[in-house]
């Protein structure tokens, strides 16, 4: 939203609640509570194992819910940057989806999908079976074989800076000197003003302590904090109460708490793990002189959702890269250290391209390599072997001989008002009460996962994947056995709707009642399909940023009763609030500068 308010000639001051790199202290500010079968040891030990390895600090124990980095960049400080659009069907109103319906539709964002994806540097916006005719192929056997999935494709979003990465927001973002852009750092947003039916202002603690704060006026103030602390800053400000926002307040604050349940439906190992493989594998596209990956999936077709009454849901594959990595045996055999030589001169000549490839990711990773050799050579191992490239960004270079594919299975969550966001008795360390959250899958969801994983399974053996060993609660039919993690895609907590008494945010993402304060983000996703949220993020950022520009700020009022000390002042238009925090005052009056 700052590069595109920018662009656009708005002066802008973005408060971050962190710094420029994640660290323990400001982790612990990320800590909630949790009630239900979020704190199940089973529960909290899949997500442990599936979210920590990206991370430096989070840990299940502390954000016993969800994954948020509070640093400049946001979730993409540790994400995968894997991305796709929504379907059409998840913008529609189905009848066996409580909940199911936006007030804009797939066409609405279409524009905003395309700019989106320039953001983000992926390929053509080709997620079904589409993707095969573009590259002039038939589709696979396999797939043609199935009757309830077909193909799906996620994306990558490659980092422009660092080849062999993702795209990282935040240190894109400090390479770049937007102008009218000032970015304040470790300034955490206590709460809203409002007055006459218009925002006015925002309270800022620092993030580091000390109890400095200070208050801003803004004419407009766009709240992108994620779900969890979207919804925790509207709740400490009151505007669930009534008379703040609306004469009747807005109860749905904190409320329809969404996520991607997943559970893994089996493990395919021996003979027809190569064929699950290709299956579930990465397939380049040249866009001109530009090669992006897309790794193959498969999704529930809609009239499969609607002959069994099941949300949208999408299979993927996960590998399981052998131990016995070539690259650490290489650097014991040249320090004279291996204590088993010919074992470990066996792994090194069998897996002699790993070492190769190894020396290349060195290459592209020297700084006195110029950038678009870097990108030539990166996309040249894209188009030849996609599949290699993304093992090696898994392995980070070392081990990519796989032992085995685990098949998961990603559904979309049904709006529950019961499924909710509340502020605990218990304070961080800013003497801010911390985020409460409950979120249950209920036993309609459990059993779609179990109709799903089963469907899942007869397709897999029509396409002639052997091997297969399902869970045991997969096998069983048993949905209290099944065990599923959130994907660290919180949604739904300010949800866009019509009528305030189920909604918070309008069709344009302002909040209902409160001129001139937004909310950007998944929070304010009515549903939430199957695929990884982030390019429908974007896209909707996009869209609320042409708005405010295409918008004049709401008139000011008297504004009375609200008395400002040690204010900020920037003379920017827009404020957006990602996850703020202030600065010890040197550095305050640096940034601020």
């Amino acid at each position: 939203m700052a590069h595109e308010l920018a662009a656009k000639g708005k002066t802008v001051c973005v408060i971050e609640s962190g710094g420029f790199e994640e660290t323990p202290e400001h982790e612990a500010l990320n800590a909630v509570e949790a009630s239900g079968s979020l704190n199940d040891p089973a529960i909290r030990q899949a997500r442990q194992d599936w979210h920590s390895p990206q991370m430096r600090f989070w840990s299940a124990e502390g954000q016993r819910y969800g994954v948020r980095n509070r640093a400049l960049g946001g979730s993409t400080v540790a994400w995968a940057g894997k991305v796709a659009p929504f379907a059409d069907i998840d913008f529609a109103s189905r009848a066996w989806v409580p909940g199911s319906g936006w007030p804009i539709g797939r066409a609405d964002l279409a524009p905003y999908l395309t700019r989106a994806a320039d953001h983000l540097a992926l390929g053509p916006l080709l997620n079904d079976a589409a993707f095969w005719a573009e590259r002039g192929m038939d589709r696979p056997e396999p797939v043609a074989a199935m009757t309830a999935f077909d193909s799906h494709f996620w994306q990558f979003a490659r980092s422009r800076r660092v080849v062999t990465d993702v795209t990282r927001m935040g240190d894109d973002f400090r390479q770049e000197d937007l102008p009218g852009v000032t970015v304040l750092t470790n300034a955490t947003v206590a709460r809203l003003f409002a007055a006459e039916g218009r925002v006015t202002g925002l309270e800022c603690l620092s993030s580091l302590g000390g109890g400095q704060r200070a208050f801003v006026r803004a004419q407009r103030i766009v709240l992108a904090s994620g779900a969890i602390e979207n919804a925790r800053v509207l709740l400490q400000s009151g505007f669930d109460r009534p008379g703040t926002a609306t004469r009747t307040g807005l109860p749905a604050i904190g409320r329809y708490l969404m996520d991607h349940p997943t559970v893994r439906v089996g493990t395919v190992t021996g003979e027809g793990c190569a064929a699950a493989a290709r299956l579930f594998g990465f397939f380049p596209l040249r866009q001109g002189y530009r090669i992006s990956m897309y790794a193959h999936g498969l999704a529930l077709r809609p009239g499969t959702q609607e002959q069994h009454s099941l949300p949208n849901m999408a299979a993927f594959g996960s590998l399981e890269l052998s131990p016995q990595d070539p690259i650490a045996a290489c650097g014991r055999l040249a320090r004279f250290k291996s204590r088993a030589v010919w074992s470990d001169l066996g792994i090194v000549m069998r897996n002699a391209g790993v070492i190769v490839s190894a020396v290349g990711r060195k290459l592209l990773e020297s700084p006195r390599v110029p950038d678009r050799l870097k990108q030539a050579i990166a996309d040249a191992a894209v188009w030849i072997n996609a599949d290699f490239v993304a093992q090696d960004y898994l392995a980070k270079g070392g081990s990519r001989k796989v032992d085995a594919l685990h098949i998961e299975l990603i559904a979309e969550q049904v709006a529950d008002l019961n499924n909710r966001v509340t502020l605990s008795k218990v304070r961080d360390a800013l003497g801010l009460q911390r985020a409460n959250v409950r979120w249950e899958l209920g036993e309609t969801v459990r059993a779609a996962l179990l109709d799903g994983a089963r469907l899942l399974i007869d397709d897999l053996a029509r396409a002639g994947i052997s091997g297969l060993e399902p869970t045991a609660a997969v096998r069983d039919g048993d949905t209290a056995a099944l065990v599923a993690r959130d994907m660290a895609h919180s949604a739904g907590t300010t949800r866009m709707g019509r009528d305030p008494r189920d909604s918070v945010v309008d069709a344009d993402c302002q909040v209902h009642g409160v001129a001139g304060l937004f909310v950007a983000g998944a929070s304010v996703f009515p549903t939430i399909g199957h695929a990884n949220p982030t390019l429908m993020i974007l896209a909707m950022a996009i869209r609320l940023a042409d708005h405010i520009v295409a918008t004049p700020p709401p008139a000011a009022g008297t504004g009375e009763g609200l008395f400002f000390t040690h204010e900020i002042d920037t003379s920017a238009e827009v404020w957006l609030v990602d996850q703020p925090e202030l600065d010890a005052a040197d550095e305050r009056k640096e940034h601020v500068s």
